[in-house]
């Protein structure tokens, strides 16, 4: 297993977990969308949390044999989450609210979107 993949699997690890937070974060966010900006960032917090669990799982898999990685789209999956992760950002700045969630799941969805693209690479070597 090569430095990469493991790499990958502590971040697929971290990101399931950055799921956990992010459906804790999701619940309140839902219960305080009374408004557009609101229900706008209730969505983009759901769809991170569901895209955090299922890139977590593909991660796991491509960690161990690296040529699912080729075969999945996680990497465009990232990319989703990365462009969610921002708007979320921007949304949660727009009401007034400090977006510590959505910046600590950007951050986490930006190591593994490096260390996936490293394992995806390898596979196709």
């Amino acid at each position: 297993m090569s430095q990469n993949q493991k790499m990958l699997k502590v971040a697929s690890f971290i990101t399931l977990l950055a799921a956990f937070g992010m459906a804790a974060d999701s619940v309140m966010t839902l219960a305080f969308a009374n408004t557009g900006p609101g229900l706008l960032l209730a969505i983009c917090v759901i769809v991170q949390c569901l895209l955090d669990a299922v890139m977590g799982v593909w991660g796991i898999a491509a960690a161990n044999k690296p040529t699912r990685s080729v075969e999945t789209p996680f990497v465009g999956l990232n990319w989703l989450a990365l462009v969610l992760n921002v708007v979320a950002v921007v949304v949660t700045v727009l009401i007034g609210g400090f977006p510590w969630a959505p910046i600590l799941n950007a951050i986490v969805v930006f190591f593994y979107f490096f260390y996936a693209r490293n394992v995806r690479e390898e596979a196709l070597d």
